[in-house]
Formats: structure tokens, C-alpha cells, sequence
């Protein structure tokens, strides 16, 4: 079918690609303002429009958006096909011209014809695999790389209105000081190109942290991504660490940080000062990790023992019973010992507070441990 200089109806041409099924097709719909869109009609009850459906291209649904009602309803009030196109004509025409169709709003504001046809010239250079997602009105576009491990990671680029004159909105799972170096480039492929980069980049990190993860005890953070660069690891009785990997060099030592009683993390700081130096980055990481920390092995995380007679867990914070508390860990211990417990900052000042024989000194509260009594 082609309408060529706004003639619907003196120049419709139909032709046929399967009689049975009455689809039709056309190559060209031509209306006002030079513009051009693909069409396919199926028409399976022909020449009743009740079941007619419509494929178009890219641009033509995306001008269309929001219009889904009035298609629907001249399928029923149009007595021919001809009448039918005609609406349609006449609706795009309407949303062009008024230059404010819903279907072309980004964030309140306008997006054009030719800042969408320039997005999909874009996006067509890119291989069909590595394209995940792209919004309707083409604000939005997710886009992957799948490294040599066969990791997945995402890209999401948000386009402004003013695109590709100015650069999109970048949301990427990357380390954030890796992230900040990614090309900020006005070209959608421009900016996948350096993404791809950096991911290549980064395999030695991400293979780091995924041998941390199946090996230790993981409390920080609950379901680590791949932008995050550290993580706490239970190593002890109420005794864990923080490492932080620099993920452009992985293989090097971490920066440590011990979380816990000072008597509990006392062994643990010693083997450290003597093996601080021995770091090697030929080895695995975790060999390493042990190694310097005096370790023969991780903690395994505990499995859940459904017990309600275990009402603290390791890990736990003894006020409360609870790991996290408005997204923090316990950070607090007693330095007893034989005790060891850990506490949230806040509920164990919330706690000595509440008790006569604590003592202050200026932002600094002293009192006795709520479970063995020992002033902390």
C-alpha cells in the first residue's frame, strides 16, 4: 500500500502478500511534512476490521503512543479499510503537527522526529544481542556486555530531550571510581565502546570478588553487585574485617579494616604487622587474605537453624537481635573476652543512656556491657 502527497484516498494502492490471511503491506505512507512510515495491515476477516492489527515502524509507534484506544475503535466504526486509513492519516498528522503528542514527551518536554530516527541510526549500529531494553519513547536504553566469564553487565543511558547534543545520563554497574572515567561521549555507541573497555578491564576485580564471595562469610553488603569494591567477612568469635579492593588493581593488597572487641582483633592486627609486606599478587586472593590475616580458613556462614532459642546469631547485635539496623552492621564490641558481643552505635548509646551508672564525657558515653556487665 503506498499514500503518496496526502492522498489517502485517491492514491491507496493495496496488494495482497498471503490471500488467506489477508495481511497487506506497505512500503511507503507518505504524509505532510516529508515524513515517511512503514506499515503492515492484517486484516483476517477482511473486509470486517474487528480483528485488524497493525505493525508499523519504530517511529510510527512511537508517535502513536497513547492513541491505542482510537485504533481499537475505528475497527469498529470504520466501514472500510480506506476509512480506517484515513484516521490514521488524519492522527498523525494531528500529533506532528501539533508537535505535543504524548507519545514524543520526554520529562515534560518534547522530543523530536529527528532526535528519535537519529537514536534508532544509533542503536542499529549496535549488534542486536547487546540490546536489552529500549523504552517506547526512546528515553531510555539498556544496553550489555558479557565478559569472558560469561558475567553480564548493564549499561542504562537516559536520554534528554536536546539529544545527542548533549550527552545522555549514565547508570552503569562499575566500580564508582571506574565509573566516573567512562567516556562521556555524545554517541550511544561511543559511550558502549568504553563501557566494553572498562569491563575488559576489570576481569582480575570482579574475579577477585566472586572467589570472596563463594569462600567467606559475607556480611557486608547482603547482595554485593558488581560496582561494589568491599565487603565485611566474618574471620572470628564476633570478629570480622572490611576490605576494600582497588579494582584497577585487584592483585594488590586490600586496605583492612578490623571490626571488633580490641582483645578479640589483637591477634589478628599481629599477624597482619608481620605478613603486611608478604602480600603476593601471583597468588588467589583469598590465599593471600588468609595468609596475612594468620588464617587456615573463613568462617562458613551458618546455616539457618531454625531454633528460636537462638535468639542471637553471630553477626547480631545483642540489643536489638538484629544484623542491620536502618542499613548499618554492629560496629560496637565489649572488651571482655569472654564476652564479645557486638552492638549497633546507636542502640548501645540509646542503651547506657538509659542507665544510672553511666558516666559522659563530652560526646563519649561509658557503661556496662548489657550482657556481661563489664563497663565498655
Amino acid at each position: 500500500m503506498s499514500l503518496r502527497n496526502c492522498a489517502v484516498i485517491n492514491y491507496i494502492h493495496l496488494y495482497q502478500q498471503n490471500w488467506c490471511h489477508h495481511v497487506y503491506h506497505t512500503s511507503r505512507f507518505s504524509i505532510p511534512k516529508n515524513e515517511e512510515f512503514q506499515i503492515c495491515l492484517h486484516v483476517p476477516d477482511y473486509p470486517l476490521l474487528s480483528r485488524l492489527s497493525l505493525q508499523c515502524s519504530w517511529e510510527l509507534s512511537v508517535i502513536l503512543q497513547g492513541h491505542e484506544q482510537d485504533l481499537l475503535e475505528w475497527t469498529r466504526s470504520c466501514s472500510t479499510l480506506v476509512a480506517y486509513l484515513e484516521c490514521l492519516q488524519n492522527l498523525i498528522m494531528k500529533c506532528l503537527e501539533s508537535a505535543t503528542a504524548k507519545s514524543l514527551l520526554h520529562s515534560g518536554e518534547r522530543l523530536t522526529v529527528e532526535s528519535y530516527k537519529h537514536i534508532i541510526s544509533e542503536l542499529e549500529t549496535l549488534s542486536q544481542e547487546n540490546i536489552v531494553y529500549v523504552s517506547n519513547v526512546m528515553n531510555e536504553v539498556k544496553l550489555q556486555a558479557i565478559d569472558s566469564a560469561a558475567r553480564c553487565h548493564y549499561l542504562t543511558l537516559l536520554l534528554g530531550m536536546s539529544y545527542p547534543s548533549t550527552p545522555p545520563v549514565i547508570q552503569v554497574d562499575l566500580p564508582e571510581q571506574v565509573a566516573i572515567g567512562l567516556k562521556k561521549s555524545s554517541s550511544i555507541a561511543g559511550i558502549y565502546k568504553s563501557f566494553v573497555q572498562h569491563v575488559t578491564a576489570l576481569q582480575k576485580f570482579w574475579k577477585s570478588m566472586d572467589e570472596i564471595d563463594s569462600k567467606c562469610w559475607i556480611l557486608d553488603p547482603d547482595n554485593p553487585t558488581r560496582k561494589d569494591s568491599h565487603r565485611r567477612i566474618m574471620i572470628g568469635n564476633n570478629v570480622s574485617v572490611q576490605i576494600t579492593v582497588d579494582p584497577l588493581n585487584a592483585s594488590e593488597r586490600p586496605d583492612i579494616k578490623f571490626l571488633g572487641s580490641e582483645r578479640a582483633i589483637m591477634p589478628f592486627q599481629e599477624s597482619l604487622a608481620e605478613n603486611f609486606e608478604k602480600w603476593n599478587g601471583e597468588k588467589d586472593f583469598v590465599q593471600n587474605l588468609k595468609f596475612v590475616l594468620g588464617l587456615s580458613e573463613f568462617p562458613a556462614a551458618p546455616m539457618e537453624s531454625g531454633n528460636s532459642q537462638d535468639l542471637v546469631q553471630k553477626g547480631d547485635c545483642c540489643i536489638c537481635f538484629a544484623a542491620r539496623l536502618n542499613g548499618e552492621l554492629p560496629s560496637r564490641a565489649c572488651n571482655n573476652e569472654k564476652c564479645g558481643m557486638m552492638y549497633h552505635e546507636a542502640c548501645l548509646f540509646e542503651w547506657l543512656q538509659t542507665l544510672p551508672s553511666s558516666s559522659k564525657s563530652f560526646n563519649y558515653i561509658h557503661g556496662d556491657c548489657p550482657n556481661c556487665g563489664m563497663v565498655t
